[in-house]
């Protein structure tokens, strides 16, 4: 289930000690080199390595909890709107943040976020965006439509009815031409995700509570892939009225164990689904209750670490975790 609600320095001294110690430093002094000769070479001690590597992961680790049990406890009213990620004109705030504690039901601005951000490293990363993902408003807009409407006054959707969810000049590229569209979805407090593949013209419906389907989510699923189909005309200079129907399959993913960790499915999905077969005979994987957990912290705390993250060093040392983190 889910609910609505969003830089060392270095000190020398001048003096004849230090100077030659930085000498012995750079040339070591005749003496120095016949005793290593007469040195035996140390054997590497692997399990010593390993030990070190060890204590090094657990101070690591033991810091990402600490940082994330502090963007995760509870905010005083005066604290909810103070923002703990801000880049890429994504704006996260206490409030948001907390949504991502153990349980928690995820705020419609982290979803808003995490795809704007997974975008924004595919973008970086590959040149180009295959996976787009709209923004929650896109599917509020559908199920404020369907609401307002029925059969004797629907409205077919127009250019400027969307024009600020498809339009390249707002996207910087062609939102057809992608793999695929994702449409993550709040309805009666509950997070899915509609999935449009354009070039097969089908729409998945992934939902970790799909054998609960309600009649008024039936009607949500059906009005949603009406509107995909005006979508493609509006998107696609090719398609047309007459073909661009579309084939609306449900996806066998995996249910989840709660009542309250549908949004982190929402949030795997927008990650890595693509549709293909990869774990035995899915499209995704089944995840322990500690693997959401893990994802959860690894999630926030890889947001507010970020280099662009414009309140980055403020938060790390509200944290006590500035320069900790390995």
């Amino acid at each position: 289930m889910g609910r609505k609600r969003k830089k060392a320095l270095s000190t020398g001294r001048d003096d004849s000690s230090s100077k030659a110690a930085m000498s012995e430093a750079i040339e070591p002094s005749s003496s120095a080199i016949r005793a290593s000769k007469n040195k035996l070479p140390l054997p590497l001690d692997s399990s010593s390595s390993q030990h070190v590597k060890q204590d090094v992961n657990k101070i690591s680790r033991s810091m990402l909890i600490k940082l994330y049990n502090f963007c995760t406890r509870r905010p005083k009213t005066n604290e909810e709107l103070s923002v703990v990620v801000s880049m890429f004109g994504v704006y996260l705030n206490r409030k948001d943040s907390y949504s991502m504690k153990p349980k928690g039901w995820v705020s419609d601005m982290v979803i808003l976020a995490a795809g704007k951000l997974m975008m924004e490293e595919e973008k970086a990363t590959n040149g180009a965006v295959t996976r787009h993902i709209f923004s929650p408003q896109f599917m509020n807009k559908v199920k404020w439509d369907l609401n307002l409407s029925n059969e004797d006054s629907y409205k077919t959707w127009s250019i400027e009815d969307v024009s600020q969810f498809i339009l390249p000049g707002k996207l910087g590229y062609e939102i057809y031409q992608c793999k695929l569209i994702f449409a993550p979805t709040l309805f009666e407090e509950h997070w899915s995700c509609y999935v449009l593949e354009p070039k097969e013209k089908t729409l998945y419906v992934l939902d970790s509570m799909h054998d609960r389907l309600s009649a008024s989510k039936k009607n949500l699923d059906d009005a949603t892939k009406r509107r995909f189909e005006e979508l493609l005309v509006l998107m696609d200079p090719g398609s047309t009225k007459e073909n661009a129907s579309i084939t609306l399959v449900y996806a066998d993913v995996p249910r989840q164990q709660n009542i309250h960790d549908c949004g982190i499915y929402v949030l795997k999905y927008l990650e890595i689904w693509d549709g293909s077969i990869k774990w035995e005979d899915k499209t995704m994987p089944d995840y322990e209750y500690k693997e959401i957990v893990e994802f959860r912290q690894h999630l926030l705390c890889g947001w507010v670490q970020h280099p662009k993250n414009e309140v980055r060093e403020e938060i790390l040392k509200a944290a006590g975790v500035w320069g900790k983190l390995g």
